[in-house]
């Protein structure tokens, strides 16, 4: 089979090579952003080791095509990314803006062979990611639904993440992953060594803006989950939070450095105000609740909260002086607004 023949370097000389380059660049800085919130908000991660994984065996195709004569477990696992692999050197790729805005040519794709075919590489499961992707899902739900919640509200948080992992693959990895295949297809291995280069970077900054954060990013499902296990026991869940108010309330004067600037309480209080909300909260719904104290010092006012960032209101509890309260007139004016600045830094 022959080798696809280097093509002349154009980014000094054409507008149109120069205007390519720099679509692409700026979108290997942004989109890490956004695959990594995505990742943060809903179980994508095996969605992009499917892509890198694809994108591992295109560059190398001809030492996994000869592994694969070799042996029919390897044929098996990597029979559609030597296909994918196939397909693009027999094919001009398409111009950076028909994948930068693929999902809104929906119609096109479905319709059109080629490009039907190249979103089936992309987006279409095999017998066994079907079994990998049924399987996780089903120990999702046991693990973490029952038994106040059942399949009823699980299944439309499962139906939201399969839809954000589609947009997921069409809208973001598509573009990155037809960049790394059509550079290195045709020898552009500088302009792809940049382009790696400042994704990379990218994901960096993202990963450390993550991890600086004084609170973890709460999934998707877990916020539903709180909501929706809140609403289905509320009797539970406000005993639950009532023994974490009171809990925290007795490690409050341990330590003066416990209550931030802007009144979010950490340390130990929180701690044990997490260990009091697992006696009915999951594990990760109970470390999505926060607490806040006013004022910063010799605090009369605890508040255990879970900022629900959906335009619904939080889900709250306070102690005044020792005594529970779900009055919002005996909180502080703009108490509020500032435990969700809280959650937000």
């Amino acid at each position: 089979m022959s080798r696809p023949t280097p093509q002349r370097n154009t980014l000094l000389t054409s507008p149109v090579s120069q205007l390519d380059f720099a679509a692409r660049l700026a979108f290997f800085a942004l989109a890490p952003w956004a695959i990594l919130l995505v990742a943060l908000l809903f179980p994508v991660t095996g969605t992009l080791l499917s892509i890198a994984a694809a994108l591992i065996v295109f560059v190398a195709a001809e030492t996994f095509r000869s592994w694969a004569n070799r042996s029919r477990i390897i044929r098996l696992l990597v029979s559609r990314e030597l296909q994918m692999a196939e397909f693009y050197r027999g094919r001009p790729q398409r111009p950076f803006v028909y994948y930068l805005f693929y999902p809104l040519l929906f119609p096109y794709w479905l319709t059109h062979r080629d490009a039907r075919r190249e979103f089936w590489y992309f987006k279409g499961y095999t017998a066994f990611g079907l079994i990998v992707l049924v399987g996780s899902a089903m120990v999702q739900y046991f693990r973490a639904w029952p038994p106040e919640l059942g399949l009823r509200s699980f299944l439309p948080v499962l139906a939201v993440s399969l839809v954000v992992e589609a947009l997921l693959v069409l809208w973001l990895l598509m573009p990155l992953a037809t960049t790394v295949i059509r550079l290195h297809h045709t020898f552009r291995r500088r302009r792809l060594a940049v382009l790696l280069a400042v994704a990379l970077i990218s994901t960096s900054l993202g990963i450390a803006r993550v991890l600086h954060r004084r609170d973890p990013i709460v999934s998707y499902a877990t916020r539903y989950r709180v909501r929706a296990r809140t609403a289905t026991a509320s009797a539970r869940a406000r005993a639950a939070q009532a023994q974490a108010l009171h809990a925290a309330w007795r490690e409050l004067y341990s330590d003066p450095r416990i209550v931030q600037g802007d009144g979010k309480v950490e340390g130990k209080p929180l701690d044990v105000a997490h260990e009091a909300l697992e006696t009915f909260y999951k594990h990760d719904e109970a470390y999505a609740f926060d607490l806040w104290a006013s004022p910063r010092h010799r605090p009369k006012l605890l508040v255990v909260y879970f900022e629900a960032r959906t335009g619904k209101p939080p889900i709250w509890l306070a102690l005044r002086d020792a005594v529970e309260t779900h009055d919002p007139k005996l909180l502080p004016k703009g108490a509020f607004a500032a435990m969700r600045q809280a959650t937000q830094d």
